[in-house]
């Protein structure tokens, strides 16, 4: 079955801080709740990893995730092969007061439900947006010496 999804969300950071934080995929555990990742073998000389994320209360999507290209301070695409296969691309638009944060995935899963994985997949990238936002604006504000 077809998946397609497309989000974003906003980050009151600057896009350097946001691509530092979100190209460092060992640590997504620290600040995406639900997420599990760990390095795996590389694939044709290019960097990847198991993640696994919360799908929903009893379900758990994993996939492996390997980076096609590294765009400095602009995102990164991947592929993804396991629950979810295909493409997928987080990349980050520079706004006034921060940094709009999109992700995209175009894939298959073999799952039954496609509506379920859909629906969990996007809860979870959300969840993940979500914590990426609270971690890098706390960051922001303590290193502008405010206290939160």
């Amino acid at each position: 079955m077809d998946v397609s999804i497309d989000d974003a969300g906003f980050v009151r950071a600057p896009v350097d801080l946001v691509y530092r934080r979100l190209t460092d995929i060992d640590r997504w555990p620290q600040w995406w709740q639900g997420t599990c990742v760990r390095a795996l073998p590389p694939s044709d000389g290019s960097q990847r990893w198991g993640v696994g994320l919360m799908a929903g209360p009893a379900s758990r999507l994993r996939y492996g995730l390997t980076v096609d290209r590294w765009r400095h301070e602009a995102g990164f695409s991947f592929r993804m092969d396991g629950d979810v296969s295909g493409r997928g691309e987080f990349w980050l638009e520079p706004v006034a007061c921060g940094t709009v944060v999109h992700h995209l995935v175009v894939a298959t899963t073999p799952l039954r439900r496609t509506r379920q994985v859909v629906g969990g997949y996007r809860r979870s990238v959300r969840r993940g947006l979500w914590g990426l936002k609270d971690a890098l604006q706390l960051e922001a504000r303590t290193s502008a010496g405010v206290t939160p």
